[in-house]
């Protein structure tokens, strides 16, 4: 009896193993639904996936040397993970790479593939196109939260090659990817003439390089809205940060983007090159500084064609009109302003040789883009918070760029002779600031909202710049007070911090 009993123990415990090994690795045909992880999955072959693959949160996909994932028609992948627990796609052997996921070519009415919080690295398509992916006549495929890194394509698409396809990015980052030397798209390549969505919000795209569209390339894009993105230090021959060809026709919009320190090696280049006749393009709340050509000049727009009347509007241009050349006599050009942006740490240089992810993008208090956005930016479609979660709009109106300052005023006191004092809680910094351009000097006190002092100036010397240490505060109301140099109480107001 005993001797049966350890007979099927034995018995089990190698089919246990068996199931465990088939649940590691993975390769040939997926004709059912199924679910990889959260153990590591090992794609030892070619996979083609018919069927739904749902990946667990927290699953690491190792991928063999140059192997494909193929999602037919009929296939799709959910991929699911948390902030706190990614899916993570990887190569075996990163020198080699694997050779990323194609979506091969649908009806149109595809099952829909989701990816949050996943990452893609060291995919590499040798001779092809789309390093992590590829993507033919699909319909409905998303990346949220996603990072793509360090992957690589022969052809289009250092990361991205979408083909025909409606394609979403919300939130996702794009570094250190390369597109092929004669080629286009270091982070992304969009062939699309079928008017599908085109939508790519809150991404951030850093020392990404292509010979064309350091970071897009975008070719017969109907209907691209490119929106609260930061593109620093990509680079290319021509479109250091984005190139957009064969648009004739489209609706093509930017809208609250930083494009900064972008190097186009061509001395025609410019950090956005638009080679063929666009007939709607809007350019809306954007910071385009630091980005330089070949010949070492600050070149923000190429037109090769004129556009129909483009619109410009509450923008900072480096340069003016000055750096955006090819424009047409009729062109909507106001509130734009050539000025530094007075970032709070930018990247020592242009190009892929130096970090833009390490930089720090938000706006200073000293810039001259806080607040001064377009007033009315209702109909653009812009998400509530910024990359940094900050919410967009702050005191009734929005800051040029990608990224809401962290030193926005939260109130603004008159005095009685009309000389108007700024209120900021600076969060990053632990400050509340009270300053005044008109050289007043002044002096005051923070309470809480119960009316008990939390720190008094007084009898400090009289400054026309006040700073009240934040730091330990507990989140709410509090009320500064100004005075005179009489002593006589100038104002009094509320600041919120959180």
């Amino acid at each position: 009896m005993r001797k049966l009993y350890y007979s099927l123990i034995s018995l089990l415990f190698i089919l246990f193993l068996s199931q465990e090994l088939y649940a590691l690795d993975v390769s040939g045909f997926v004709t059912t639904n199924t679910t990889w992880g959260p153990e590591q999955v090992n794609v030892t072959g070619d996979v083609t996936i018919s069927a739904s693959v749902t990946i667990v949160a927290g699953t690491r996909i190792v991928v063999a040397d140059q192997t494909m994932i193929t999602v037919t028609s009929v296939g799709s992948i959910q991929a699911n993970g948390t902030s706190g627990s990614g899916i993570v796609f990887t190569a075996e052997n990163p020198n080699t790479g694997w050779r990323g996921i194609f979506f091969d070519s649908g009806t149109g009415d595809d099952p829909s593939s989701s990816f949050e919080y996943t990452t893609f690295e060291y995919g590499n398509a040798d001779g092809a196109s789309g390093g992590a992916v590829s993507i033919s006549y699909h319909s409905d495929i998303s990346f949220v939260n996603c990072l793509f890194e360090n992957n690589q394509s022969d052809k289009y698409g250092g990361a991205i090659n979408s083909a025909y396809s409606q394609l979403i990015l919300e939130n996702c980052t794009f570094k250190s990817n390369q597109a092929g030397v004669f080629d286009g798209g270091g982070g992304i390549r969009i062939m699309n003439s079928d008017g599908h969505e085109l939508r790519i919000e809150n991404c951030e795209f850093y020392n990404n390089n292509a010979n064309t569209g350091g970071a897009i390339h975008a070719e017969s894009a109907a209907g691209l809205t490119v929106s609260g993105s930061v593109f620093a230090n990509n680079e290319s021959d021509n479109g250091s940060a984005v190139t957009i060809s064969q648009s004739s026709s489209n609706d093509i919009s930017f809208i609250s983007n930083t494009i900064v320190n972008n190097l186009a090696n061509n001395t025609s280049g410019a950090a956005i090159n638009v080679s063929s006749y666009t007939e709607r393009l809007s350019f809306v709340n954007n910071i385009v500084f630091g980005n330089k050509n070949g010949s070492g000049e600050a070149m923000a727009i190429n037109f090769g064609s004129q556009p129909y009347n483009p619109v410009f509007q509450n923008c900072l241009i480096e340069g003016g009109q000055s750096s955006v050349s090819g424009l047409p006599g009729a062109v909507t050009w106001t509130d734009i302003i050539d000025e530094a942006p007075e970032f709070l740490s930018a990247s020592s240089g242009v190009g892929t040789a130096f970090d833009g992810n390490s930089a720090d993008w938000q706006l200073s208090d000293q810039s001259p883009c806080i607040n001064a956005g377009l007033e009315d930016v209702s109909g653009l479609g812009l998400p509530a918070y910024d990359l940094a979660g900050n919410p967009r709009i702050q005191q009734g109106r929005i800051d040029m760029g990608a990224l809401e300052s962290s030193f926005v005023p939260t109130s603004v006191v008159n005095r009685f002779d009309n000389v108007d004092f700024n209120l900021w809680y600076r969060r990053d910094a632990g400050q509340i600031v009270v300053q005044t351009e008109d050289h007043e000097y002044f002096t005051g006190a923070l309470y809480n909202i119960t009316g008990a002092l939390v720190d008094d100036k007084r009898p400090a010397s009289f400054q026309n710049q006040m700073i009240f240490s934040a730091a330990g505060l507990n989140r709410g109301i509090y009320v500064v007070t100004l005075f005179r140099t009489n002593g006589k109480p100038l104002k009094v107001a509320k600041v919120v911090v959180d």
